[in-house]
């Protein structure tokens, strides 16, 4: 009987952690593959418009934890994903946060998309890049499931003159800490 991905991926993390003794890394890699290629046999348009339709019912919650939907990417292949792509809006507090969590903890895939949308917001306030701003979050929904936060870089740092880029850097440090203390 073929395993399931799941089944696999839970084998080759007993395996990292050292729970189990004898482990071949060829043979998991095989069953990934083997385990993955059956997925896909049995893959239909149906589970993208699964997807899509459970997507469809988590949209009013995203937009209720301050995010607005600007896109959605549907991505073909080995790992069919639809992606939304979302801008921040504006930042809800804990309490709001919480009671989204719990009124959709009986909503796996809702919670989750939830849940990954606060860890990412609370992630991208701890990254500070120099001439680059948070922009949009991506949510890959696939087999593995990915937020991924962009960047873009500052308008003003295209107009610099070289000679005053180090200023102007600094500068921008300055504002970014003082808006992270607003928040």
């Amino acid at each position: 009987m073929t395993k399931r991905l799941p089944e696999v991926l839970e084998e080759m993390r007993q395996a990292l952690l050292g729970r189990k003794p004898g482990h071949s890394w060829a043979t998991s890699a095989s069953d990934v593959y083997s385990a993955t290629l059956g997925g896909l046999k049995n893959f239909s348009g149906d589970t993208l418009g699964k997807t899509a339709q459970n997507f469809n019912e988590a949209m009013p919650y995203i937009e209720r934890a301050g995010y607005d939907v600007t896109e959605i990417e549907v991505g073909l292949g080995l790992d069919p994903k639809i992606v939304p792509h979302l801008h921040l809006r504006e930042l809800i507090s804990d309490e709001e946060k919480a009671a989204l969590l719990e009124e959709t903890k009986d909503k796996k895939l809702i919670n989750t998309i939830l849940s990954s949308l606060f860890r990412a917001s609370a992630a991208r306030s701890k990254l500070n890049f120099k001439r680059f701003h948070f922009t949009s979050i991506e949510l890959e929904l696939s087999i593995l499931p990915t937020v991924v936060l962009k960047f873009s870089p500052n308008e003003e740092t295209t107009k610099v003159k070289p000679e005053d880029l180090l200023e102007h850097i600094e500068n921008q440090t300055e504002k970014q800490a003082e808006n992270q203390k607003g928040e």
